[in-house]
C-alpha cells in the first residue's frame, strides 16, 4: 500500500511538470539532430584514443546506430545547460527568489564549466592510458575487433562519469547548505576522501602505471580541497551574519 501511494505521488509530480519534461526531451532531440550532421568528424575525434586500432560494425544497421549514439551523446552534452535550468525550475516553488537567482546565474554556469572541464580532462589525460591498458590486457590469444556502437557507449559512459565526479564542489556545497556536512568534518575525513577519490578513479580508469593514477587524482583532490574552503568561508559568512543580527537585536 505504501509503495502504491509513493508511485501515485511520483506520477502526479511528474504529471505536474510534464511540459518541462517534454521540453527537455525536445531540446535533446533538436540538439542531437544538429549534432548528427557532424557525427563523422565527432566519431573520428572519439576514436583518437584508439590510435591506429580500427572500429567495426557487425550488422547492416550498426553503422547508422553508431552515428545515432554519437549524435545522442553530443545532444545531451550540448543540452546540459538547458536541462539544468529546467530541472531547477521544477523545484523553484521550494526555493527563495534570491536562492533561485544564485542557482541560475552562478551555480548552473559553474556546473557547466566543471562538466566541460571533466570531459576535457578525461579525454586528454585519462582515456589514452585507459584504452591502451584495456586493449593490451585483452590481447594475446585474442585479437581486438572493437564494435563501433559498443565503443561509443563506453566513451559516453566514461566521459559523463568523470564529468559528474568533477561536479563534486557543487554537490558538497549543496549538502553543507542543508546541514548534512560541515567543513570541520570534511577536514577530519580528508585522508579517507583522498583515498576514496583514488579508488574511484582506479575503477573508472584502470592503469598499471601508479604515476598516471596519481596524476589523474590530483585535480579531483584539488576540487575536494576547494570545496572544503568554500564551505568554510560560507560558514564564516553565515556566523558573521548571525552575530550582526544578534547584536542588532
Amino acid at each position: 500500500m505504501w509503495e502504491s501511494e509513493n508511485i501515485v505521488s511520483a506520477v502526479r509530480w511528474l504529471g505536474k511538470f510534464r511540459a518541462r519534461i517534454l521540453a527537455g526531451v525536445l531540446v535533446v532531440i533538436v540538439a542531437a539532430t544538429a549534432v548528427y550532421a557532424v557525427s563523422d568528424p565527432l566519431l573520428k575525434l572519439l576514436c583518437r584514443p584508439l590510435q591506429d586500432q580500427p572500429l567495426f560494425f557487425m550488422t547492416p544497421v550498426d553503422g547508422v546506430m553508431t552515428k545515432l549514439r554519437v549524435a545522442m551523446f553530443g545532444g545531451v552534452l550540448a543540452s546540459f545547460p538547458v536541462l539544468a535550468c529546467l530541472l531547477v525550475s521544477m523545484f523553484a516553488s521550494l526555493l527563495d527568489r534570491g536562492i533561485r537567482l544564485k542557482i541560475y546565474f552562478l551555480t548552473i554556469p559553474l556546473a557547466v564549466v566543471l562538466f566541460a572541464g571533466g570531459i576535457a580532462f578525461a579525454y586528454e589525460f585519462i582515456l589514452p592510458n585507459t584504452v591502451d591498458f584495456l586493449i593490451q590486457s585483452g590481447e594475446g590469444v585474442l585479437r581486438p575487433m572493437i564494435s563501433g556502437s559498443a565503443y561509443v557507449s563506453f566513451m559516453a559512459f566514461f566521459l559523463i562519469s568523470v564529468a559528474l565526479v568533477f561536479e563534486l564542489p557543487i554537490v558538497m556545497v549543496a549538502l553543507s547548505r542543508i546541514g548534512l556536512i560541515h567543513s570541520k568534518m570534511l577536514m577530519r575525513k580528508r585522508k579517507f576522501a583522498v583515498l576514496g577519490i583514488v579508488i574511484i578513479l582506479a575503477i573508472l580508469s584502470p592503469t598499471p602505471d601508479a604515476f598516471s593514477l596519481l596524476a589523474e587524482s590530483i585535480p579531483v583532490a584539488a576540487l575536494y580541497e576547494i570545496s572544503i574552503w568554500t564551505i568554510y568561508l560560507l560558514e564564516r559568512k553565515g556566523m558573521s551574519r548571525m552575530k550582526r543580527v544578534t547584536t542588532h537585536d
